[in-house]
């Protein structure tokens, strides 16, 4: 469950982001940026259609090299901790278009590391001979991601607070971080039960 858990967290918040990363920060460009609505828009089209979206495919190959050499474990709480401060941080980056092109294509590049990194952290946890079975129900936590991230980023917009959705989803990749560090493979009964003595046995 807490495989389960981070991949929720991680997958929601970058599912939130994909919904919002257009109309939150065409929102900032203009009332920070002083941008005019046409620029804004061009701006936050061109961080989510290039920079996120190219980010995101060689992210996903780029955090399999990384976690070969780093161990899965550690990539997946490196992936979620710098994608928790990225979301906190983008707060304050969405209304300048160059640190938005740089915080699209960090939050792109993070986000593709989900398919990448939890296929193999599973397979690390509970044995590759595992993963046919235990995958496609850690994989629902990709779903669940799907529905309360874009709910969330959705139903604070409505209410004109963009901000406390992208902190929010910051603070729960930070929680992932914590969960995804204490993560260990699970001990069987039979390594666990104490060796009887001969007398005993």
């Amino acid at each position: 469950y807490m495989v389960f858990l981070t991949f929720a967290f991680s997958a929601g918040a970058g599912l939130m982001t994909i919904g919002l990363m257009k109309l939150f920060p065409k929102e900032a460009l203009q009332s920070v940026g002083n941008l005019s609505e046409a620029q804004a828009s061009a701006v936050a089209g061109t961080a989510m259609a290039v920079f996120f979206s190219l980010a995101n495919g060689f992210g996903r190959v780029a955090w399999g090299l990384l976690s070969d050499k780093l161990g899965r474990k550690v990539s997946v709480v490196t992936m979620c901790a710098t994608q928790g401060i990225l979301m906190i941080a983008f707060v304050k980056m969405a209304g300048s278009p160059a640190l938005l092109y740089l915080a699209a294509t960090f939050i792109g590049f993070n986000f593709g590391g989900n398919f990448a990194l939890f296929p193999t952290m599973t397979a690390d946890t509970f044995g590759a001979k595992n993963i046919g079975q235990l995958y496609p129900w850690v994989f629902l936590a990709y779903g669940v991601g799907g529905i309360f991230g874009p709910i969330l980023g959705g139903r604070l917009g409505d209410l004109g607070n963009f901000p406390l959705a992208f902190t929010s989803c910051g603070i729960l990749l930070v929680v992932a971080a914590g969960i995804a560090a204490a993560v260990k493979p699970p001990v069987r009964a039979e390594a666990a039960a104490p060796l009887k003595s001969p007398q005993q046995a």
